[in-house]
């Protein structure tokens, strides 16, 4: 009731950011996963990535990832756009829709992969930052929540470098949402 004499009262009108991770979830485009243990160290690497295949149809927007660190030693991560030089690793099967009331479940066009035990480095692609790992601890970043967006064909990397001595264990995890490309929307 209006506090106004001869006015009816009026309810808020919910409005829905269709941006964010709580709408991607609704609609079953949000997904998470995370790379199988890997194993690295004494001069060999590892890295847990995302790849949008090149006909997926969809841009991918990359909102996170975290990086646990089993290990009494710290190590170094550096992630890296467009990165092709260290093939294709394997596919996790560690993944999941956000949704998991839609039926059926949403699987994701974008692979989460990974390999360890390499004794190569990026080639290509672009160094965007670094962080480190703490011993015994899980790294998070979340400060770009879908802000970054790859097209098909594209990848994001966390590449763990290795420690001067010691063997890591170590998993990767990661957050994304699906979204239509570019050429869909214009139709």
């Amino acid at each position: 009731m209006s506090l106004q004499r001869g006015k009816a009262f009026e309810p808020f009108v919910q409005a829905i950011d269709g941006t964010g991770a709580d709408y991607r979830t609704g609609v079953g485009t949000y997904f998470f996963g995370q790379t199988g243990l890997l194993t690295f160290g004494d001069g060999s690497h590892a890295w847990g990535g995302l790849f949008n295949p090149d006909d997926s149809g969809i841009h991918l927007g990359w909102n996170g990832f975290t990086v646990t660190n089993y290990s009494p030693e710290p190590f170094t991560v550096e992630v890296w756009l467009l990165n092709h030089s260290l093939g294709k690793g394997t596919i996790s099967r560690n993944v999941a829709s956000a949704n998991q009331a839609i039926r059926p479940v949403p699987i994701p066009k974008v692979e989460l992969r990974d390999a360890d035990r390499l004794y190569e480095a990026p080639k290509d692609g672009r160094f965007s930052f670094v962080r480190i790992a703490e011993p015994k601890a899980t790294l998070t970043e979340h400060d770009f929540p879908g802000l970054i967006l790859l097209p098909p064909g594209s990848s994001v990397i966390a590449f763990l470098r290795s420690p001067e001595a010691g063997t890591v264990r170590s998993r990767v995890a990661f957050g994304w949402w699906e979204g239509a490309d570019v050429k869909e929307r214009r139709r």
